[in-house]
């Protein structure tokens, strides 16, 4: 008997040994979710339109439109709301070096002649397809170059040294260009751009002449370039529904020296900051407090694995990280993928062949959806103490939280609920796993409001806990000033203002689904209104954000 108890002694006391010097991924982490934290509210995931909507705008109605149906549908697809469309400036005649789909076709050819509204039909295609389909979709157009003959080179690539490229008389001509096809496409094609950006990575240094794509150095007086377009999107009727978004800098630091560059005047005609996430992630933290600053929206307008195309580190699980952080650090309000139907694997979510006119999923597709299918536009961003993971509170009042391990081993999770209000036993699990798939697994039962989950390597679970909020606590404003006040009557939706500036007026349905979204400016009364819609009928949340807060409003519609 002795013999046995000192075997037992030593098998524990080698236990407690392994336990001391086992790896960090054996331990259990806990996961603290605070819905006091509250952080942005998400408007959406997307992505830009160029150069796939050239080719894919080609394909046959009942194709293209399955097509759609991937990145839009929110519960079978991506259900992306966020789409950038490109203006394309036109290269001069006998150039030949924009490759393929890339050489995006210009509205006005020559200085001196007329509009030809029949150019670039396929990506407008596709543009008006979505915005058929989608649910609340938001359009932004931006520009890679100004038409060939606003250049300084004579070519839309770019520039000699990658040195700026508009012509300097030619700031207004670019302004009106812009505002002139932006004004198209609402009065005639019904498509209103809630933004507009003149830049698209203006100091990267990238866009020299003859190059294989569209591209316009804009180091400097960019604040000259944003009056400009503000003024002519204004003097057309255009603004306030479509105001000027910038910069669009590849990486953030890039994007932090352009903002800071920025004179009063120039924030005026900005509604928007964009950024792609290329780079520059230690000034993350940097661009949220300036887009705070300033009372800007803020975009992740594009990124993807740049540079990382010899990395050993699984793109898939990278790019998840990047997304993570993006909505964590940085706190975007939407988050834009370059090309959804990139022509490279390591860059693309849905593989396209044009000539079959055919899609399929890749591992990406699944990752992205394991964000974008849960964490919906009107979703506030609250605090998890944990770097790999990000919550939300979602219009329908759950909550989603998502973890990343990105670990070569399993790791072990307790998710602390004990600040929420949880209602329900058990959440439901979503596991995305290489090499690529998104599946419901077996409810996470919660226990005195905590759930303990080991996830798999390389994984991303998304967990869905019902009915923890309601929507109306969503985005409780720090505020002292009074609410906005909104009624119903005379077939209107009525609501007064906290102050003059610029606001947004977004309406979701039951399900958390998002059925009209304007932005405007109130009137000397600070005042505002919008026609009835006629299809809407029932109890809905309406939400209108100024001067960098949100407030919440239940109202019920009746015909």
């Amino acid at each position: 008997m002795l013999s046995q108890v000192r075997h037992l002694t030593l098998t524990l006391s080698m236990y407690a040994l392994f336990a001391i010097l086992a790896p960090s991924g054996s331990l259990c982490l806990t996961v603290t979710i605070d819905p006091a934290a509250k952080y942005q509210v998400f408007e959406g995931w997307g992505t830009s339109l160029c150069w796939w909507a050239v080719t894919a705008g080609k394909w046959a109605e009942a194709n293209r439109n399955g097509l759609i149906g991937a990145i839009v549908d929110p519960d079978t697809g991506l259900g992306y709301t966020c789409f950038r469309y490109n203006i394309g400036g036109g290269d001069q005649p006998g150039h030949t070096h924009l490759s393929g789909n890339r050489a995006v076709p210009g509205f006005k050819p020559t200085e001196n002649g007329q509009y030809d509204w029949t150019a670039d039909q396929y990506q407008r295609t596709i543009l008006q397809g979505i915005a058929a389909r989608g649910k609340g979709p938001i359009f932004e157009a931006f520009s890679n170059s100004p038409p060939w003959w606003m250049t300084v080179s004579g070519c839309a690539s770019g520039n000699a040294g990658g040195a700026d490229n508009l012509k300097p008389a030619y700031f207004t001509s670019f302004a009106d260009y812009l505002s002139e096809v932006v004004k198209h496409y609402k009065d005639v094609w019904g498509i209103t751009f809630r933004t507009v950006e003149p830049f698209n990575e203006p100091s990267s240094g990238y866009w020299k002449e003859n190059g294989g794509q569209e591209g316009c150095g804009f180091k400097s007086q960019q604040s000259k370039m944003i009056k400009e377009l503000g003024k002519q999107l204004a003097l057309k009727g255009l603004s306030p529904a479509s105001r000027v978004s910038a910069s669009d800098e590849t990486a953030i630091d890039q994007a932090v020296t352009s903002i800071k560059s920025y004179d009063d005047s120039a924030f005026s005609f900005l509604s928007q900051i964009n950024s792609h996430s290329y780079g520059g992630w230690n000034l993350r933290k940097t661009i949220d407090s300036l887009a705070r600053a300033h009372k800007k929206n803020l975009w992740q307008s594009e990124s993807g694995p740049l540079g990382k195309d010899k990395d050993t580190t699984d793109i898939t699980m990278w790019m998840s990280d990047v997304i993570m952080q993006d909505l964590r650090v940085m706190k975007a309000n939407a988050w834009i993928d370059w090309q959804v139907c990139d022509n490279v694997a390591d860059w693309r979510t849905i593989e396209i062949n044009d000539s079959k006119q055919s899609y399929k999923y890749n591992k990406r597709y699944f990752m992205h959806a394991a964000f974008s299918r849960f964490i919906r536009p009107g979703s506030q961003i609250i605090a998890s103490s944990d770097a790999n993971s990000v919550a939300a509170l979602v219009p329908n009042g759950n909550l989603v939280v998502v973890l990343r391990n990105g670990d070569y081993a399993e790791k072990k999770y307790t998710i602390d609920l004990s600040k929420c209000a949880v209602s329900g036993a058990s959440a439901k699990v979503y596991l995305f796993s290489l090499p690529g798939s998104l599946a419901k697994q077996s409810d996470a039962l919660v226990m005195e409001k905590q759930v303990a989950y080991t996830a798999p390597r390389q994984s991303i679970t998304t967990l869905v806990f019902p009915g923890t909020s309601s929507i109306e606590c969503l985005s409780q404003s720090i505020s002292t000033s009074p609410k906005p006040a909104i009624r119903i009557y005379d077939n209107m939706i009525h609501f007064s203002l906290i102050s003059k500036a610029d606001y947004q007026f977004d309406l979701y349905d039951n399900s958390g689904r998002r059925v009209v979204n304007i932005q405007g400016r109130p009137n000397a009364s600070c005042e505002s209104s919008i026609k009835r819609y006629r299809s809407l009928r029932g109890v809905y949340v309406a939400k209108v954000r100024q001067d960098g807060f949100v407030y919440s409003h239940k109202i019920t519609i009746l015909r």
